[in-house]
């Protein structure tokens, strides 16, 4: 049961953590948390029947500040685009991280500035502006906050059970 990892939301319903599925009885049956969605598993007691919950949700909220600061890395960027080219939408491990105003001409090393490219794309933009190159982005580089989802596919045991996680976790493609 220790091996199950049960999917934490803040009391708004945003990810938070993950917890084991113990824990996440104890804070429900403490009224601490409230179960959203129920594994088809259960935990037997002496005198009950338990449904195990995929997903519970924190009777308060929980300020955590420093989810909103995201590392500026070559790696965040390539996760915040999804690891596709923003100009022709290729996918793949040979992505760079291209200006979309280019830096001689004033463009500025920021999440709003820069995007994910594939070499050909980027080589073929070049030192020019989108209108210059006839390029267009897929879509428009945002400074992004913290995914969890980017943790969850780290996490151990994050096949437990996925589908149920999916609705509350942003940016976690369906192929998973």
């Amino acid at each position: 049961m220790d091996d199950l990892a049960v999917l934490v939301l803040n009391y708004t319903y945003e990810p938070l953590h993950f917890t084991n599925a113990k824990r996440a009885i104890t804070l429900v049956l403490s009224g601490k948390a409230e179960g959203v969605e129920a594994s088809p598993r259960v935990v037997r007691s002496p005198s009950r029947v338990f449904p195990l919950p995929s997903v519970i949700r924190l009777g308060v909220y929980i300020r955590k500040p420093f989810l909103e600061r995201v590392a500026f890395n070559k790696k965040n960027i390539l996760r915040r685009d999804g690891y596709t080219c923003q100009y022709c939408s290729r996918r793949g491990e040979k992505l760079t991280v291209d200006h979309v105003m280019p830096r001689s001409r004033g463009g500025q090393t920021t999440w709003t500035n820069v995007v994910a490219a594939c070499l050909r794309c980027n080589l073929r933009k070049g030192n020019r502006t989108l209108e210059e190159a006839r390029l267009r982005l897929i879509r428009e580089p945002v400074h992004p906050h913290f995914l969890f989802s980017v943790h969850l596919l780290r996490h151990p045991h994050a096949t437990s059970f996925m589908d149920s996680w999916r609705k509350y976790l942003v940016a976690v493609p369906s192929s998973l």
